[in-house]
């Protein structure tokens, strides 16, 4: 993993502006060039790890050489052939890197490798070249072939091709049509034999083949242009940006001992009210007895709790403050350890723990049997921890079932998990680190600070932030990218970089599955890995989401907490009374089976008798239209009566004309037959042609036979 220190000669980049370190003053202060306007300016440390931390401050790598760069983060997607290059060629660097071969003595050295070594090298430069690489990075992973690297980037075609392909496409993409490939090589091949015309005969361009057009028109096409085309701007814009003895160490990082026990403390969950008891996984530095990092674990620590352990101690804790206002210190601990220590448990004997720190640089040892002086100062921690606090909290289990007697532990416990990890940030930073220790002879902060300065320790951070969370973080995934970005638990994550990706899988007709890294600590930053450049892109959670869910974006978003609102709206989802839903569809169903029934009589019917039931449904639907629209009550409809025999209607309209009035002709009137409002409205298919007064007049282009 390549790394900085805070030395004079880095050079960085912070507020858009360049910076070089000139040196390193008292009180943790930087003295630094400004570039950009030629001035000296002072910062103190904590400013420039804060903009590390924030990913503002972007180191300038001092070299050039891609192939040296350590561009695959995750260590289980080695395969075994690669770790096998990796650890022969690392083998043979060695002796090198310890001093035993020197320079002159390389091609002797060559020649006496073992067969199945020898063939790693082929000449003294491979060997110049493999140290450059480790110099660089101090990284074994930059031993592996890049032959991604090789080879040319770019198209060896004319421009002018490359300028036609491109403007056949934006010609067909912008009216949304799907032309093949075939037929932008023969339209691209015609137009180039009119452009040869015109050019000497040793300047005439030589079309391109099938495949190498393929290829341009690949990477030349914009999607966006024809999905604005056929799916209008909105869409377009969607589907583009997307919704024993004393062990002695001599400074700080020297050696760092990791451990776990169970907390004697029991905890409420907040959802169910259930106690539980969490595993404390623990890092201190052995020199100063200043804690490093914690893991709270649920369950079994395993392999992936040590990583998120080392995780929180090497990253610089810069917004404690602000997420603890309680605290009455800073929480100064951070760097990579030279070792760390760790018992010969189960837990910590996994088949990759040592080669995966090894790949960092970090020497793992595992204690013997029955050794645990040899991390006593963890052990003592732990004892410390419990005695001045956990013990003294309701709900201590203490530390064996003698002291606690019938002590109710379960029954008397009060505490969250949020007020356990404050209460733990100011036993470790304010109670332990800031208090005075008599076998040491002073606080764990002050020799902490004094022995960086004492013995020049420079601690080392990655590049990128996102190097080291990449390296242990311990979450992962795998998800199918959409047009909303990636989900995990129900939560949304999108960003640029995402829909690029995705555009680009489609276009190449790619399967959008991608695996996916996180910090389960802190969720608001995922990484998706892109196989193309093997390198991860950054997604963060959808604008405002969070919010709906009542999380505060300014502290850490936990694995759990999305999770609980997951499942909290499955649960909703699942329990959701759906009867009326059955009734609705099985209504909808009833009026398909009359309506089926309705027409299979209709056509047993004549044409007249089939024209009058037909004008009955016109007069119904009128009916219930006038119903919805009619401005006050259904009642400004002025319902006249019933027609039964056509001859009727014929004489209503001769004796309306002939009167000029139809409610004065009694002979009508008395046909008719007063009937309600609803009763039209329930009417089935027996409800007769209904009769209005504005309708009279009006000639609906029925032909009586």
């Amino acid at each position: 993993m390549q790394g900085f220190a805070i030395l004079p000669g880095l050079r960085f980049m912070w507020k858009d502006r360049e910076f070089l370190v000139r040196k390193n003053l008292l009180h943790d202060e930087i003295e630094v060039t400004n570039l950009s306007y030629n001035l000296v300016e002072i910062y103190s440390v904590n400013e420039l790890l804060e903009a590390w931390n924030e990913e503002q401050l972007i180191v300038k790598r001092d070299y050039s050489v891609k192939e040296a760069e350590v561009t695959q983060h995750d260590v289980d997607m080695y395969s075994n052939d690669e770790w096998n290059v990796i650890n022969k060629r690392y083998r043979i660097l060695e002796p090198i890197l310890q001093g035993e071969v020197k320079p002159k003595d390389y091609v002797g050295y060559i020649n006496s490798l073992p067969g199945d070594l020898r063939t790693f090298v082929s000449s003294v430069s491979t060997l110049y070249r493999w140290k450059r690489r480790w110099d660089e990075t101090h990284d074994k992973r930059s031993l592996l072939p890049r032959d991604n690297l090789k080879g040319s980037k770019t198209f060896k075609i004319p421009i002018e091709i490359q300028l036609i392909i491109e403007r056949l496409l934006n010609k067909y993409d912008k009216e949304g049509l799907d032309v093949s490939n075939r037929r932008i090589h023969m339209e691209m091949k015609e137009e180039l034999k009119k452009l040869n015309e015109t050019r000497p005969e040793d300047g005439k361009i030589t079309p391109c083949g099938k495949a190498t057009t393929n290829r341009v028109i690949q990477h030349l096409r914009k999607t966006y242009l024809k999905d604005r085309a056929r799916h209008g701007t909105v869409q377009a814009n969607l589907n583009k940006y997307g919704s024993t003895a004393e062990v002695y160490v001599e400074r700080p990082l020297q050696r760092v001992e990791i451990d776990w026990t169970p907390l004697d403390l029991f905890v409420v969950d907040t959802l169910n009210s259930k106690k539980e008891r969490f595993h404390l996984i623990h890092a201190v530095d052995k020199a100063t007895g200043y804690g490093l990092g914690y893991e709270l674990w649920l369950g079994e620590p395993n392999a992936k709790a040590i990583k998120q352990c080392l995780l929180h101690a090497m990253l610089p804790k810069t917004h404690i403050r602000t997420l603890y206002p309680r605290l009455q210190h800073d929480w100064t601990a951070y760097g990579k350890p030279e070792v760390i220590v760790v018992d010969n448990a189960k837990v910590n004997d996994a088949a990759d723990l040592e080669e995966f720190f090894g790949l960092i640089g970090i020497e793992v040892q595992f204690c013997p049997v029955k050794a645990g002086h040899q991390k006593g100062t963890i052990e003592r921690m732990f004892r410390t921890m419990n005695e001045k606090i956990f013990h003294s909290i309701p709900g201590t289990s203490f530390s064996d079932p003698k002291m606690r007697s019938l002590y109710d532990s379960t029954g008397k416990a009060c505490l969250t998990l949020k007020a356990l990890h404050e209460i733990i940030h100011i036993t470790m930073v304010d109670l332990i680190a800031n208090d005075y220790s008599l076998s040491r002879g002073g606080t764990p902060a002050f020799l902490w600070e004094q022995g960086l300065k004492d013995c020049r320790v420079h601690r080392t951070l990655p590049m990128q932030k996102k190097d080291l969370i990449m390296l242990l973080s311990t979450g992962i995934e795998y998800r199918n990218i959409t047009n909303k970005g990636i989900e995990l638990e129900g939560q949304f994550f999108q960003s640029t970089d995402l829909m690029l990706l995705l555009d680009q899988m489609k276009r190449k007709k790619r399967d959008t599955s991608v695996r996916i890294r996180f910090n389960p600590s802190d969720m608001r930053t995922i990484y998706v890995f892109n196989e193309e450049s093997d390198q991860y892109l950054e997604a963060k959670p959808v604008r405002n989401s969070l919010r709906k869910k009542h999380i505060d974006e300014n502290h850490p978003v936990h694995w759990a907490q999305l999770k609980y609102h997951c499942h909290r709206k499955n649960k909703e989802y699942n329990e959701f009374d759906t009867t009326h839903l059955v009734y609705a569809y099985q209504n909808v169903e009833a009026i398909v089976q009359n309506s089926r029934k309705e027409i299979s009589q209709l056509e047993k019917l004549p044409d007249d008798q089939r024209a009058v039931e037909h004008y009955k449904h016109l007069s119904s639907i009128q009916l219930l239209h006038e119903a919805q629209i009619a401005p006050e009550k259904l009642e400004t409809l002025k319902f006249l009566g019933e027609i039964s025999p056509i001859v009727e209607v014929q004489s209503i309209r001769t004796a309306k004309r002939g009167n000029g009035n139809l409610k004065s002709n009694d002979t009508i009137s008395q046909n008719f037959a007063s009937l309600a409002v609803t009763e039209v409205i329930k009417a089935t298919t027996d409800l007769p042609p209904l009769l209005f007064e504005d309708e009279l007049d009006d000639d609906w282009g029925v032909t009586f036979r």
